[in-house]
């Protein structure tokens, strides 16, 4: 039986309601892709590349499923949990195109892409905090050694293996070590500005004539950071639902 308003404030409040449903059909509808294809990848195909293009398009060439839901949700690989296994199996590997009807920002891009992967993956997801081991970057006990800049133009260069330069927040730094550690990285530094860099460890497998320290001594020798193994609450997306995609 449909909704009757009644005189006075109700007619208000259901004009409100209307008004709020028609919106967010708007904006669900805006998060739609005009055209969309995701296809199996080549078997002999290397490397992954996921990102977005200026505008209007999503891409992803040759990459798992947990490749892309990092890309989208903005996360690595240990924050998605409760998984099945067949989205990080190098087996199963997709292509994707997807293009906008208009010009959209890169946040826009992100919700149309989720909404994409829940789409044709049948993915379904849901964001929890769960303790698990990090480490904490602190100050190591002699002090920072960082050369603090001005300058408001930030980035930062991998140079090679082992080998990182640039002018960065501690929010940056943290992000481009992150890559060569197993797990989360807090900032507890307390340094709230900008500095100039160069960093020089041994990478993971390091060659024999490589005498290079490793990440975690060049980080304190080179920086006055330490990196302390704790345990501490992290956002995690949980995967509740996931399937193969049937074709375009």
């Amino acid at each position: 039986m449909p909704h009757v308003c009644n005189p006075g404030r109700a007619d208000v409040l259901c004009a409100r309601a209307f008004l709020c449903t028609l919106l967010t059909a708007v904006c669900l509808q805006g998060q739609t892709f005009e055209v969309a294809s995701i296809k199996p990848s080549d078997p002999k195909a290397l490397g992954q590349r996921v990102g977005y293009q200026p505008g209007t398009r999503f891409t992803a060439d040759n990459c798992m499923l947990s490749t892309i839901i990092q890309m989208v949700y903005g996360l690595r690989d240990f924050q998605i949990v409760d998984a099945p296994k067949w989205i990080s199996d190098w087996t199963y590997r997709y292509d994707i195109q997807a293009k906008a009807a208009t010009p959209q920002t890169s946040e826009q891009l992100k919700l149309m892409a989720r909404a994409l992967l829940a789409e044709r993956f049948a993915l379904k997801v849901h964001k929890e905090t769960r303790e698990m081991p990090v480490f904490l970057l602190v100050p190591a006990k002699k002090g920072l050694k960082l050369n603090v800049t001005e300058e408001n133009a930030r980035g930062i260069e991998f140079v090679e293996e082992g080998v990182i330069r640039g002018r960065a927040s501690i929010d940056d730094f943290i992000r481009a070590i992150s890559r060569s550690l197993d797990r989360p990285v807090l900032d507890r530094t307390g340094f709230s500005g900008s500095f100039d860099f160069r960093l020089e460890w041994a990478p993971a497998n390091p060659k024999p004539e490589d005498a290079r320290a490793s990440l975690f001594v060049a980080v304190q020798e080179q920086l006055g950071l330490k990196l302390e193994p704790q345990k501490a609450p992290v956002e995690v997306l949980v995967i509740d639902h996931a399937e193969q995609p049937s074709g375009n």
